[in-house]
């Protein structure tokens, strides 16, 4: 698994639709927890949280993957030490949005 794929995964998290924490885990589990938090909350969620926060969100299955690589690699944070402070707030106000989510994903890849 590479990190396009640990992307693709994690934005399973923010479609329109039941999801399926266990095969999200299956999939990642490959990588260390501080990996996957890290890149869902600084490279994932500001990507695709649009969606879920929309009326009425657009993408009920998944993201299309091309496009989806491609945004996240526009603004992509690959260097935990480049993060600007303005990164870091959103991350933080990831991590409070999605709590649930994270805690429900992480008790899947212990």
């Amino acid at each position: 698994m590479n990190i396009e794929d640990l992307w693709f995964s994690l934005s399973f998290l923010f479609i329109d639709n039941e999801i399926d924490y266990k095969s999200i885990a299956n999939e990642i589990s490959a990588y260390d927890l501080d990996t996957i938090e890290f890149h869902l909350f600084y490279n994932v969620a500001p990507v695709c949280s649009i969606n879920i926060e929309q009326t009425i969100p657009t993408i009920w299955t998944g993201f299309n993957r091309t496009e989806l690589i491609q945004d996240i690699k526009k603004n992509s944070v690959m260097d935990k030490n480049k993060i600007t402070l303005k990164r870091k707030i959103y991350a933080t106000l990831y991590r409070y949005k999605y709590r649930n989510d994270w805690n429900i994903l992480k008790s899947y890849l212990h």
